[in-house]
């Protein structure tokens, strides 16, 4: 489908250690990634229950925008996931089911807060015929957000001159990628996506493109960070560079980094299996054909094949770039560079204005 100009939208993704910036334009034949940049921000900047250094994001999304000369101000973000509420119901269809309200009293059974404090949205996920019946059952997604929360964001990217037209959940973000980077899955089977940012771990779980299970963790590559800073006694912007590799080690202080980046990732394994757990607890005969992951805090060497030991299933890397055509003037080294951080704004560039 051929998405005119005007709906296009500039997908933001605001970690909390970084900002991403994705530009997509959207013609007949194909997708083109036009524009891509990553800012980085100040330690505690963001964090998974918001935005604390207003100036600091602001500062970095302007300046995003002035160095890729990005012209169009309709911008989609992403709230995340460890943020929102969410819960899948079950409701009969039928010509008396009036959605919105029923939704809204389901709702009210499983928020913790005034239903006048959050935005409430739902989608239908799918349309079940149960054998020799009739009447279809109706499973649905309900979100909510706090809406001083959902406010903050939108009023940062006003204050800069931006023009926020949807605001989406970064774990159903890195969805949109997956389904168009992995075309030809198998839709009948499960799947696992799994982003691993700097501060919280994100799994979905995916059928076709209905997502199954959803799970955000507030665990990620900051954990790394902190575990350095406590073993070497050192500030946050030295560990983060021990971390990185920019400060090299020798002896028995790379053996130390070397076994903090091993307990954390069996850590991050441990956390993904009881995910898996659980959905082969609510899915009973079902299999996870692969896992896909992504984010940031995957850059540790072979991760993937850790991973795929200790959780004896296939593990890959999901590549965001792979369902696009690619501008001649972005260099494919930076792309390489920094796909495993973007994931979700690749997924959040995807939307347009028409989605709402």
């Amino acid at each position: 489908m051929v998405i005119p100009k005007k709906n296009q939208l500039i997908g933001i993704d605001i970690g909390s250690h970084s900002i991403k910036i994705v530009e997509i334009e959207h013609k007949k034949k194909e997708k083109v990634l036009k524009n891509i940049g990553i800012a980085y921000l100040p330690p505690l900047a963001v964090s998974p229950s918001g935005i604390k250094d207003p100036e600091a994001v602001k500062t970095a999304i302007s300046n995003l925008f002035q160095n890729l000369k990005i012209k169009n101000k309709k911008v989609a973000t992403g709230l995340s996931a460890s943020s929102i509420i969410t819960k899948k119901i079950s409701l009969v269809e039928s010509e008396e089911l009036n959605l919105e309200e029923v939704i809204k009293e389901e709702a009210e059974r499983f928020i913790p807060f005034d239903m006048d404090e959050i935005y409430l949205d739902y989608d239908i996920m799918d349309t079940i015929y149960e054998e020799n019946e009739e009447i279809a059952r109706l499973e649905i997604i309900v979100v909510a957000s706090k809406k001083d929360l959902v406010d903050s964001y939108v009023k940062i990217l006003k204050e800069i001159d931006l023009v926020p037209s949807i605001v989406d959940v970064d774990i159903f973000a890195m969805q949109n990628a997956f389904e168009l980077s992995n075309p030809d899955v198998d839709m009948e089977k499960i799947y696992l996506l799994v982003d691993i940012g700097s501060s919280t771990i994100n799994t979905n779980a995916v059928k076709g493109n209905i997502s199954l299970f959803i799970r955000s963790s507030q665990t990620g590559g900051i954990s790394i960070t902190k575990k350095i800073m406590k073993e070497f006694q050192i500030g946050f912007e030295e560990a983060e560079k021990i971390k990185f590799g920019i400060i090299e080690l020798e002896g028995d202080q790379e053996k130390k980094v070397k076994d903090i980046f091993r307990d954390t990732v069996k850590e991050w394994v441990d956390e993904i299996k009881g995910n898996i757990h659980f959905i082969h607890n609510s899915y009973p005969g079902e299999e996870i054909e692969k896992i896909f992951i992504t984010g940031g805090s995957t850059n540790i060497l072979n991760i993937e094949k850790f991973f795929e030991k200790e959780l004896e299933i296939p593990v890959e890397r999901l590549d965001p770039f792979s369902g696009l055509a690619i501008d001649k003037n972005i260099d494919p080294s930076y792309l390489d560079s920094i796909k495993a951080q973007s994931t979700v704004a690749i997924g959040l560039g995807l939307r347009n204005i028409a989605d709402k």
